[in-house]
């Protein structure tokens, strides 16, 4: 990565000629509605190697990547050219590079009806400044460019939000996105679990740069804004804002298996090359605020936003996320580079699902994916190596004449995964070396089970509840009198519920009366493991409903089945989202509309509805897990037969008006209890029966919960090894047929689909 651009056009004096902008490039009222050929232009900023200072005490890790993800989503996903992206990274994002960058690469090229991209990821802050037009102390937010801090002057070098806010209304174009993985509220500590925040305290100075105030009064002259107006504006960047977490929380960035990102960064871009349409963006964005606060807890929770500014809002019509598309199916890999003659290629995995990566092993197979509907010479591509997100794989198609080109999307056909799979468990720095020690012998005896230094990837943290856990507690109030107690918290220090024990109690014994509840966490982990929504061929969709106090969908998964079959219907699907008006179009943002997780009160009730789109029988198992970690699973009897959709049926579970036992129940959905906290489910289909997991199901029934709803599993590990079985014996005619052999775990990913579901209960 780096400078770009012919040089970044030469660099020098880029800055004094943007503060020569003549004013007509805001005269919005004489511009043309649109261009007849639309530009994708994008500018993409990231910091890992910022000099420790006084200010700044370490650098990041994860940034560098962020810009990498980012740059190949926008190349061989969303179409845009090479020449029209220029990235920035370490010492080439200084604040006046990034600023010239801005002007030249963005306002002076951009025209109406253009799409422009900015991403930051790097450090964040906030600046107190004193207002000027009613005395009262202000804060504003600030971006740190790799030369913040200017240790030979006393001022403040951030490029500040005010600044920005400016730059994107001198666009002529309304059709924005910013994208920023960073944040402002510094926790009083860089580390948060086995994540690093990406915030450092505010300045002891407000003297804030010269040529800063310079470049902002440039641009308010242009604009024809005051200060007074600038300083009085409403919070929020003009067009769409897509940000790593809400203003008061942090942003964090983390290790994976071969490399360090951006949490939001990471898990966006993986979820975006998996979507075909723009029609579902507001639930993929859903989607990403969820898995990123499963995995970090609820002190970053993401979010997208739409502020419509000034004449920007009157003279075009409402942006859609849909501009954004290109027409391409979900991708679980591009092909980056080719060698061996075209034999041999440089695959990025930035499409799987996250929750998959650190598990995904070799022989697992991708075939590319095509448009054309000839499916008699696949071309198939098995894994040979795999370094984090970078791996290599070989042609595995026999008498295939094709060579390999750059570019090339990729989908899983057969995913491998090692029959051992553990639990990794990490112990917080702040214990005592003679508590970690007597941890990791405790844990020796405990199967699955695996210790993992705190700067590595874990699943999970062992450590003791803090004033600041109890502060930030949201499940449930903690009492002081639990400071000091040993519990279990997600890799974010996000306390898991239930998992405090009593004052006094010794780390050994700790762990012990912590291993059940890590047994039902790698079952979680496995059934995960199993997430393949958009890649699957089976033809099913499932809604979760909410069917009191209100009727309503909540969250809907379905399949997209093979693409090669489906690139007709995805091209007409995003003609008419695009085109459509904002009222029928789930791809337009309305105005300061913001996403986050689907919310359902205590005391609602819901109901899956399963429907088989397919010409054979569904066979399906349904696994839930509640704010505190318990596990259920839906009961429709101990017979195959029992628990299946067939073809061109739908099911809704639980049904309304059913026999229970002898007596006439009626059964309205399934009522949500406490407390507050993150719900999800699993609902796993597939044609062939699950015969091992009802077994195990039904030896483990108790009769006075009854069929035909949820009951209480007592064993779930046991549950979802059951179920990967049962995945695993299903798989197996693709396997013969491909004359695969292994004594892994290996999927056919046409056998079945694991829709997820998650949402956040509220009192």
């Amino acid at each position: 990565m780096g400078l770009k651009r012919r040089e970044f056009l030469q660099r020098a004096g880029l800055l004094l000629a943007a503060l020569g902008i003549n004013q007509r490039l805001y005269d919005h009222t004489n511009q043309a509605l649109a261009q007849p050929a639309r530009r994708k232009l994008a500018l993409l900023v990231g910091i890992n190697q910022y000099p420790t200072t006084n200010r700044i005490e370490e650098p990041l890790q994860g940034c560098l990547t962020d810009v990498e993800l980012q740059r190949n989503l926008l190349l061989y996903k969303f179409g845009f050219q090479p020449d029209d992206i220029l990235v920035l990274t370490d010492q080439a994002a200084t604040r006046n590079q990034i600023e010239s960058a801005f002007i030249s690469h963005l306002i002076q090229q951009a025209q109406m009806g253009d799409l422009v991209l900015f991403h930051f990821s790097g450090y964040g802050s906030c600046i107190p400044r004193d207002n000027s037009v009613d005395h009262q102390s202000q804060i504003q937010y600030s971006y740190l460019p790799v030369d913040a801090a200017l240790s030979e002057q006393e001022i403040v070098n951030d490029i500040l939000e005010d600044t920005l806010w400016l730059l994107l209304r001198s666009l002529k174009t309304s059709n924005l996105i910013t994208i920023l993985d960073t944040s402002f509220i510094y926790p009083g500590s860089h580390q948060q679990g086995t994540l690093k925040i990406r915030a450092i305290p505010s300045p002891t100075t407000v003297k804030i740069n010269p040529s800063e105030l310079e470049l902002q009064n440039k641009l308010l002259s242009d604009l024809g804004i005051s200060r007074a107006e600038l300083e009085q504006r409403k919070p929020g960047l003009p067009g769409i804002v897509l940000s790593a977490s809400q203003p008061s929380q942090i942003a964090t960035e983390g290790r994976w298996d071969g490399f360090n990102a951006g949490f939001f960064t990471y898990i966006l871009t993986q979820t975006l090359w998996r979507a075909s349409s723009p029609r579902n963006l507001s639930d993929q964005i859903r989607r990403v605020a969820g898995e990123v606060e499963q995995i970090v807890g609820s002190y970053q929770q993401p979010q997208l936003r739409r502020t419509l500014t000034g004449s920007n809002s009157k003279t075009e019509s409402e942006f859609s996320l849909g501009n954004l598309w290109v027409n391409s199916p979900p991708v679980d890999g591009v092909i980056t580079g080719v060698e061996d003659n075209g034999k041999t290629a440089k695959i990025l995995l930035t499409g799987l699902p996250a929750f998959v990566l650190d598990s995904y092993s070799l022989n697992s197979v991708l075939t590319i994916i095509s448009v054309s509907d000839n499916l008699e010479n696949p071309v198939y591509l098995q894994l040979r190596s795999r370094t984090g997100l970078n791996a290599k794989a070989q042609i595995k198609t026999k008498n295939t004449t094709s060579l390999l080109e750059i570019g090339q999307k990729l989908q899983e056909l057969v995913r491998i995964l090692p029959t051992k799979i553990d639990l990794k468990i990490a112990l917080d720095s702040q214990l005592s070396r003679i508590e970690r020690v007597d941890a990791t012998s405790a844990f020796s005896d405990a199967s699955r089970m695996t210790i993992v230094a705190a700067d590595q990837p874990a699943d999970y943290v062992l450590s003791r509840v803090t004033d600041t856990t109890i502060a930030q507690a949201l499940n449930a109030p903690l009492s002081p009198l639990f400071q000091g107690r040993y519990g279990l918290f997600s890799k974010g220090l996000a306390l898991l519920p239930d998992t405090v024990g009593e004052g006094g109690e010794a780390v050994k014994v700790a762990v012990h009366r912590l291993i059940p509840q890590l047994k039902t966490r790698l079952a979680i982990k496995l059934l995960r493991l199993t997430e393949n929504e958009r890649s699957s061929s089976l033809k099913v969709r499932v809604t979760l409903n909410l069917l009191s106090p209100q009727s309503q969908v909540l969250i809907k998964r379905e399949t997209q089945g093979r693409i090669i079959n489906t690139i007709n219907s995805i091209n007409s699907e995003t003609s008419k989202n695009i085109n459509s008006n904002s009222s029928s179009n789930p791809a337009i943002i309305s105005a300061s509309e913001t996403l986050g997780i689907v919310t359902v009160s205590i005391g609602s009730r819901l109901q899956y509805k399963l429907q088989n789109q397919g010409e054979i029988p569904i066979y399906f198992i349904i696994f839930s897990v509640n704010t505190q970690g318990q596990t259920y699973i839906f009961n429709s009897g101990f017979d195959p037969q029992q628990q299946q959709v067939l073809p061109g049926k739908s099911l809704s579970l639980p049904a309304a008006n059913v026999n229970s036992g002898n007596s006439s129940a009626e059964i309205i959905g399934e009522t949500v209890k406490g407390p507050v906290g993150l719900a999800e489910t699993h609902v796993i289909l597939s044609p062939s029966p699950f015969i091992e997991t009802l077994a195990i199901s039904e030896k483990n029934f108790k009769e006075k919960e009854g069929l035909l709803k949820f009951n209480s599993v007592s064993n779930p590990l046991e549950m979802a090894d059951a179920i990967l079985q049962d995945l695993g014996r299903g798989s197996q005619p693709i396997l013969e047929k491909m004359g695969m052999i292994t004594d892994d775990l290996a999927l056919d990913i046409n056998s079945w689909a694991t829709l997820n579901f998650v949402y956040r209960v509220v009192g």
